[in-house]
């Protein structure tokens, strides 16, 4: 009778990338490579994430060209990227039959709901199977964080640490696969300035915009005329983790400009850098800012159905409103828009149009190439004025055009409709201050505006008001505002929540 011989499995580290796509300042891949077993980096592409309502094709595009430049990238340290899909587990038991797992690395997540799920499912199957889970710190951002009183001067020692070189890895014979899916995503392509996944091009906009293109980023960032070239143009490789936070400020503290046009710029952006930290940390802290009203009195304050109407006019930017409808046709072709514009847009849905920001919050997720939770839905309860320690801020539109559109130059780019109104004429369409020729094909304001604003304005200030209001804004201030502290790049906004007080300045991230 023949004994039945085994074959004797390798022992592996499994590095598992998500957010993270860079082999540079890479702790759980160093880690891994430090072992005395050969690294199996992969990438698993789970269709469960992309069905979830804040996932898009334009994500995945980037995403994928991402994929491929690590892949290359892991290929000249010694192994490839390996990418897999379906449920994590079952990869992940699949790859427990091909080989011995002696641990699996990665970066702690600050995504949605779905992947703080998913997460903790991975480690309870670790711990079933006796495989250890080791999850690293990412950027400055905290897991299991008890107060915030120390959090800004320990990003600052997080941040003046060394950037982890690129290890080498030993390779392994394993199937690699294409990075190719075969599933129907939301949305559609970026089509008009499209931005390439991949740290190599990540670098390449940072260097330009450092090298020239940011010197008049202080005095150009709110404009969306001049914003696309004046701002860095690095959030979807901050978002889809192919650049760190680390990397950048290194670039930034060993590249000083003598140019003092070009220095104060430098101090406006690492300011942005900081604030996207800490505005992440809030949705570690609390991850119900996804999906509930921060102050919870604001939670009846809209319906939770929307206005289809409404919400169609603004998503597809026919609102009546052309400097609103720039914006959003702008944002749906190229994936970005400057900050201020986005503020506008989701200030004027949730407050003009009245719509919950969980709906609106979800239409510009998917057209957000750089859409990342941990910003975005902080950000987008802030400019719906449902944190109960923010400023409440209702934009204008029509100032907002004659203040960054004066000439109506972006107007009548996207909204080629009104282009043969004056200057004068093209500023008053959808405040019924006259009469217009907008033509056939532009559509009458949606909402009065004015009506709109004091209506909102009201009902907001009503909330405010009422028994409890400023006890529950004190517990989120404690929770999840910043602390004054010594930090050069770091600005607090610690407040003191009084009703109807301007809670707090507003901060933006025009990357």
């Amino acid at each position: 009778m023949k004994r039945e011989i085994s074959r004797k499995k390798t022992v592996v580290n499994i590095v598992w990338f998500k957010r993270d796509l860079r082999s540079s300042d890479h702790a759980p891949l160093n880690e891994a490579a430090l072992g005395e077993y050969p690294v199996l980096p992969i990438y698993v592409f789970e269709p469960d994430y992309w069905e979830q309502e804040d996932a898009a094709l334009r994500h995945w595009e980037f995403t994928k060209q991402s994929l491929e430049f690590l892949r290359t990238d892991l290929s000249a340290l010694g192994q490839a990227l390996v990418f897999r899909q379906g449920k994590i587990l079952k990869v992940f038991e699949d790859l427990r039959t091909e080989f011995r797992i002696n641990a699996i690395y990665c970066h702690q997540e600050t995504g949605n709901a779905w992947t703080f799920e998913r997460d903790k499912s991975v480690r309870s199957w670790g711990r079933v199977n006796g495989i250890k889970i080791l999850e690293y710190q990412n950027n400055s951002i905290v897991r299991g964080l008890v107060d915030r009183d120390n959090w800004a001067a320990n990003r600052d020692k997080f941040m003046s640490k060394s950037i982890l070189a690129k290890p080498n890895i030993r390779p392994l014979k394993i199937d690699l696969s294409q990075i190719s899916v075969d599933m129907s995503f939301r949305g559609n392509s970026v089509t008009n300035s499209k931005q390439i996944g991949g740290a190599k091009i990540g670098w390449k906009y940072l260097e330009s915009f450092f090298q020239g293109r940011g010197s008049n980023y202080r005095k150009e960032m709110s404009s969306p005329l001049l914003a696309e070239a004046a701002c860095s143009r690095i959030s979807p490789y901050l978002a889809c983790g192919n650049l760190s936070v680390r990397e950048v400020l290194w670039f930034i503290n060993n590249n000083r400009c003598e140019d003092k046009k070009m220095s104060s710029c430098v101090k406006s952006f690492k300011s942005r850098l900081a604030w996207k930290d800490h505005f992440s940390q809030k949705l570690e802290d609390d991850f119900l800012i996804e999906v509930a009203c921060l102050h919870r009195s604001y939670e009846s304050l809209r319906p939770k159905t929307p206005d289809m109407t409404l919400l169609t006019a603004w998503e597809n930017g026919e609102t009546g409103f052309p400097f609103v409808d720039a914006c959003m046709r702008y944002l749906r072709k190229t994936g970005w828009i400057n900050f201020r514009m986005r503020a506008m847009l989701m200030s004027f849905a949730s407050y003009h149009l009245w719509l919950d920001w969980r709906n609106s919050g979800k239409i510009l997720a998917n057209f957000f190439t750089d859409y990342d939770p941990g910003i975005h839905w902080p950000q987008v309860q802030m400019q719906s004025g449902t944190t109960g320690i923010n400023a409440i801020r209702i934009y204008n539109p029509i100032k907002q055009g004659i203040d960054q559109d004066p000439q109506g130059v972006f107007i009548r780019k996207w909204v080629p409709e009104l282009s043969h109104l004056t200057n004068a004429e093209l500023h008053k369409v959808g405040t019924g201050a006259m009469r217009l020729n907008l033509g056939s094909s532009y559509p009458e304001a949606v909402v009065d505006l004015n009506r709109a604003g004091k209506y909102a304005r009201e009902k907001v200030w009503e909330v405010r008001k009422l028994d409890g209001f400023s006890k529950q804004a004190k517990d989120i201030v404690k929770k999840h505002g910043s602390r004054q502290n010594k930090s050069r790049d770091f600005v607090s906004d610690r407040s003191k929540p009084k009703i109807k007080s301007r809670i707090n300045r507003q901060k933006s991230f025009d990357f």
